[in-house]
């Protein structure tokens, strides 16, 4: 036998969040383990930000004094010291198509990332980030081991054994896992749960293209909605009744040298089971039903091998327990709509590192002093899942979802506010303690979990679309109905018209909205003055 060391926590996986963990903890001082049965860099789903994923990434590098990661958190941070193969995200575009016929410019929706408070997001190139960040917990001393296949493990009270195929032995203090479904740490304690607890049931296929057609020159749905940006400029849906495509390009910036573009298909099994098909042969008979996006792809081609899986979700008994976690997509996970995996997993990471931290320092490893953890990544899966859940219902409907996806666009809006806060704080007072309001929130998973008011909101809006998905309402019923929760809502704020269902694009701001809203958050109601200032 070879042993290869003692360390104070092994991280299987050396993608972004192993990394983003690794390096926190190396720069801590301690001895960390990177390992992966493969190589990083590779392709990797999870290429575009939002808010949320960003503001809490520059959280981290603060809190936890690893500025590199602030580095990520922001277009031209990106551009300037990670990669120029990372396109620019302004705004989440979403386009709805019906089988056989061209698409009506008048059914679409654009939410606007509100970049005068949190910058541009950005469409990762995963390779260049995850390489970027694996550089990082290398330069502040983790020990990186790739190609290496742990094929057991054992866990007692004093440490972690993980033994590799050629042989080699590895110990240490904690182990997290964060590679994903064939979790081996998941395996080993039986915690997969079967059948698997979530409601959405979507499969996906993807691949990079060149060659993609920006959808603004394919359509002339700018001049007949007033659509206030380019869908090229931003992260690009097509919705359809069973499923929607993503379509995130890397080159559409002057700073972006990169020709590709990500393309994805998320199809609910239940609409469109899967076939004997190969993924391209999908992939166009998707392109024959739905006129409105062939045009894109005239003269694209995919550059890679196609992934092609089969149901995504999967959960988790529990995701912790004594000297061991599982974090990120190694817990669960439910669906790239709305780009909350990433976001889901910085939530993760950030909380996991403060208690392991405090953990390595006591030497005391056990499942009670990380419940916390298992009760976040649980939540976040489950609101993730009923989320996603009612918008694949909803997209059997135009009406239906321009009334559900405002309450996913106030949700995250409302969350900005509420991190922007933190931030200022703590840059004014440079006080760690101004992040103490992510510790354990009232409403933990929720899309804004400090604010009661929006918890009511997205229950009965969700309860309402649910109702659509048992034949209950129509899906007119149910668009009127919660659009009325926005009319009757005295804390949704009546300039931006969230309840009109004319109304299709969202936190599109200037500076005097900006004056504006911030007036409007000054009222008289305690919960909404403690969320924005």
């Amino acid at each position: 036998m070879n042993s290869a060391g003692n360390f104070d926590v092994a991280i299987l996986g050396t993608g972004f969040s192993g990394s983003i963990l690794g390096a926190i903890l190396a720069r801590q001082g301690y001895k960390v383990l990177l390992i992966d049965e493969k190589e990083h860099p590779r392709f990797a789903i999870g290429e575009a930000t939002i808010p949320q994923t960003t503001m809490m990434m520059r959280i981290i590098a603060d809190r936890y004094d690893v500025p590199e990661i602030g580095a990520c958190s922001t277009f031209e941070g990106m551009h300037q010291y990670v990669t120029s193969h990372c396109g620019v995200k302004t705004n989440f575009g979403f386009v709805y198509q019906q089988a056989g016929q061209a698409q009506n410019p008048q059914e679409v929706t654009q939410n606007i990332i509100p970049h005068l408070l949190v910058g541009y997001d950005s469409h990762w190139f995963r390779q260049d980030v995850d390489a970027y960040l694996l550089t990082v917990a290398i330069k502040y001393g983790a020990t990186v081991r790739q190609n290496t296949n742990i094929v057991d493990l054992a866990i007692d009270e004093s440490k972690v054994f993980l033994k590799s195929d050629r042989g080699e032995e590895f110990f240490g203090r904690y182990l997290v896992d964060s590679t994903g479904f064939k979790s081996i740490l998941a395996k080993k304690f039986d915690l997969r749960e079967s059948p698997c607890r979530f409601k959405t049931h979507s499969r996906a296929l993807f691949n990079h293209f060149i060659g993609v057609k920006p959808y603004d020159e394919c359509i002339d749905s700018k001049a007949a909605w007033g659509v206030p940006q380019a869908w090229h400029d931003g992260t690009m849906h097509h919705l359809f009744a069973g499923g929607w495509m993503w379509v995130i390009p890397f080159g559409n910036h002057p700073k972006s040298n990169s020709p590709l573009c990500s393309i994805g298909l998320s199809l609910d099994t239940r609409h469109f089971p899967k076939t004997n098909l190969t993924p391209q042969q999908e992939f166009d008979s998707i392109l024959a039903k739905f006129p409105g996006i062939a045009p894109q792809f005239k003269n694209a081609r995919p550059v890679r091998e196609w992934v092609s899986t089969d149901r995504l979700q999967y959960s988790s008994k529990r995701c912790v327990g004594d000297r061991f976690c599982l974090t990120a997509q190694a817990a669960g996970t439910i669906d790239a709509l709305f780009s909350r995996g990433m976001a889901n997993t910085v939530d993760g990471l950030y909380a996991l590192a403060g208690l392991l931290l405090k953990a390595l320092e006591d030497d005391d490893f056990s499942a009670e002093r990380f419940e916390y953890i298992d009760r976040l990544q649980q939540r976040l899966l489950d609101y993730n899942d009923r989320l996603v859940h009612c918008s694949f219902i909803a997209f059997s409907d135009f009406a239906l979802w321009n009334a559900w996806y405002r309450v996913w666009s106030f949700g995250g809006l409302l969350n900005v506010f509420r991190i922007k806060k933190m931030q200022e704080r703590y840059q004014e007072t440079g006080d760690l303690a101004c992040f103490s309001g992510l510790n354990d929130p009232l409403y933990l998973g929720s899309l804004c979990p400090d604010l009661q008011r929006y918890e009511e909101l997205f229950e009965q809006a969700a309860s309402t679309v649910e109702a659509v998905g048992e034949g209950l309402l129509s899906p007119k019923e149910a668009s009127d109905k919660i659009l009325n929760l926005f009319k009757q809502s005295d804390f949704v704020p009546s300039k931006f018209e969230f309840h009109s269902a004319q109304r299709h694009f969202n936190c599109q701001f200037n500076f005097d909205d900006i004056v504006n809203i911030f007036a409007w958050s000054k009222s008289p109601m305690p919960e909404l003055q403690q969320l924005c200032f």
